[in-house]
């Protein structure tokens, strides 16, 4: 699970809020990447695991996944969301997560041997997917891209889309912050003061650029997430758009 915060971000922090944003050095070996990352992976389970549950039926709907589809979750945390995606596809599909944090993914093991499902953990980080091109038929992610940086965001969607097959799905689902006064204040002190400023619609521009089509957002009919998805182009319009600029 990524996690990123700026000098100004650090300085508008509450207590409350540094003793969830900052962390020990892991024992474990972290994988160098853009963004900073989260080692409190049980106790991040336990939270956010309830309130993120009825996210799941929305996003299986919005990133189109089939049986017998392979699925990769980016910035998996504790596995939970691909878990899930590992149902959706059934024993004919597979569904894989990364994560940069050692112990998100070890977690996610856990939590996929209690659940009794072969999925596969390994940690990594968003901008070098450790996949051959065209590997995946959806690529999902949820409350990862606004914890990535402007340039991580772009390296990392281009990524994405690398490593889908032609046709294939890119679901981001992120933070919708709450339009209620008193509601942007509690996220303000309790979560983060960038958080209050976050629009998926920002992403649309940053998938287009990345090369994706049918670029699309807007709820996911979850409280308080929305969703930006793209589809990775089809050999014919790869073929067309190639032609076109020679």
């Amino acid at each position: 699970m990524y996690i990123r915060h700026s000098q100004e971000q650090e300085a508008l922090q509450t207590p409350t809020m540094l003793h969830f944003h900052h962390h020990p050095p892991s024992p474990h070996r972290t994988p160098e990447t853009g963004g900073a990352v989260i080692h409190w992976a049980q106790v991040y389970d336990a939270l956010f695991d309830r309130i993120l549950q009825p996210s799941e039926a929305s996003i299986h709907a919005l990133a189109q996944v089939k049986p017998g589809d392979q699925v990769l979750d980016v910035g998996c945390g504790p596995g939970r969301l691909t878990l899930a995606a590992q149902r959706w596809v059934g024993p004919t599909g597979e569904a894989q997560g990364i994560d940069p944090s050692p112990e998100m993914i070890a977690t996610a093991r856990r939590n996929a041997a209690q659940a009794g499902l072969a999925v596969k953990f390994q940690v990594s980080r968003v901008e070098g997917l450790p996949f051959p091109d065209a590997t995946f038929d959806v690529v999902v992610s949820r409350l990862v891209m606004h914890h990535l940086s402007g340039d991580l965001k772009q390296r990392g969607l281009a990524e994405m889309r690398r490593v889908l097959k032609p046709g294939g799905v890119c679901l981001a689902v992120d933070f919708e912050p709450p339009t209620a006064p008193f509601l942007r204040l509690a996220v303000w002190h309790f979560l983060s003061p960038g958080m209050t400023k976050i629009d998926v619609r920002d992403y649309v521009p940053l998938l287009t650029e990345a090369g994706f089509a049918e670029v699309e957002t807007g709820p996911t009919g979850s409280k308080f997430l929305s969703f930006v998805r793209g589809r990775s182009p089809e050999i014919s319009n790869l073929l067309i758009n190639k032609e076109n600029t020679q």
